[in-house]
């Protein structure tokens, strides 16, 4: 079920966070052009989806916008704990977010990212600030954006105000406008280790838990994703999971009828509100394992392993795209799951055996 959050423009609570683990090289980076004073107009964060970018965004926010860190500290002395674990004592009103609005009616969030909601953005930000601190928008994500909307985030970036840092926060970065691409300080991220995880899930997971999980294989396809570790605590999806597994572990031979059972049992998996857990997303992780080579096949050998990664790769793209028309265009999700297992048994033809 979806938890009905509306964080667009909403002004931050300051009163601590959890500790961020792992992203050493790019909290050093950060860190380091904070404390020249090389604080770029914007900066994107890109990468895999539930690794903490958002997360840090919020932790770099919170130390440049305080304006009682500022007055006590200069930023040639702020350290690495600063921004790992951020402590702010007072409320700031110069962190803005921008995300998907809720819709009341329809009980969802809305598609995108609206014109007007950066039309809000922009009036926010020519505010002055009051005690010479950053204001700092993060926007979260830019594929969000529909295109008026991206094309009037590009005039404030082409015009920022001062003392204002935008952070872009992406999964995809090829969804991104190219000229707004262009006016960003780009910083990669990597999936979390598993010794990262297993930080992070100290918090809620029980004893043994997380060697659990890892027995079951959760944490390959977790791809490095705290948010995807933790959709394995369902059983309903555990079973989920390896039942579109084992549809890919049949081929060349993709059976139809297994995949209209498992269906028929999880109808829920079909259009579920969080993409990770959705059939078409459960899909391509499967399918980036495979292009990965942390999937065998039946029929791999050495003559044919590095063609059926590129074949899974170029699959993963088509589907990719495939998902993203079908929510623009609102098909129904059972016939692109079929179509895109299709599209993959085509794929694989060439290697049934007569």
């Amino acid at each position: 079920m979806i938890e009905k959050q509306n964080h667009t423009l909403a002004t931050s609570s300051n009163g601590g966070a959890s500790f961020l683990f792992g992203h050493k090289e790019q909290v050093a980076f950060i860190l380091n052009c904070i404390k020249t004073n090389q604080i770029p107009n914007a900066w994107l964060f890109h990468g895999p989806a539930g690794i903490g970018k958002a997360s840090l965004a919020l932790n770099v926010a919170k130390a440049l916008s305080s304006g009682g860190f500022l007055k006590n500290r200069s930023l040639s002395h702020i350290s690495e704990k600063d921004i790992r674990d951020p402590y702010v004592s007072t409320w700031s009103n110069n962190i803005f977010f921008c995300k998907r609005k809720w819709d009341d009616k329809k009980k969802l969030f809305q598609k995108n990212i609206s014109i007007d909601d950066i039309r809000e953005l922009r009036r926010k930000v020519s505010l002055s600030s009051t005690d010479n601190s950053y204001k700092v928008c993060i926007v979260d994500t830019t594929e969000d954006l529909n295109l008026s909307a991206s094309n009037s985030l590009l005039k404030i970036l082409e015009e920022p105000p001062k003392k204002t840092l935008f952070i872009l926060v992406s999964n995809n970065k090829q969804s991104i406008l190219p000229t707004i691409f262009s006016r960003c300080q780009k910083i990669a991220f990597q999936r979390l280790s598993e010794g990262d995880l297993r930080n992070i899930s100290m918090g809620f997971l029980k004893e043994n838990q997380f060697d659990q999980l890892k027995k079951y294989g959760a944490l390959t396809s977790c791809e490095g994703s705290v948010r995807k570790l933790l959709n394995f605590l369902d059983k309903d999806f555990i079973e989920f999971f390896n039942g579109m597994k084992g549809l890919l572990l049949d081929l060349p031979n993709l059976d139809r009828r297994k995949a209209l059972k498992l269906l028929a049992v999880n109808k829920k998996y079909l259009a579920y509100d969080d993409p990770d857990k959705s059939s078409l997303g459960v899909l391509l992780r499967l399918l980036a394992s495979l292009a990965k080579n942390e999937i065998d096949l039946v029929f791999n050998s050495k003559l044919v392993t590095e063609e059926i990664h590129l074949i899974a790769a170029h699959l993963y793209a088509q589907i990719s795209l495939l998902r993203h028309q079908s929510m623009e265009y609102n098909i129904d999700a059972k016939k692109v799951l079929f179509l895109a297992l299709n599209i993959i048994d085509l794929a694989f033809a060439k290697y049934r055996k007569e």
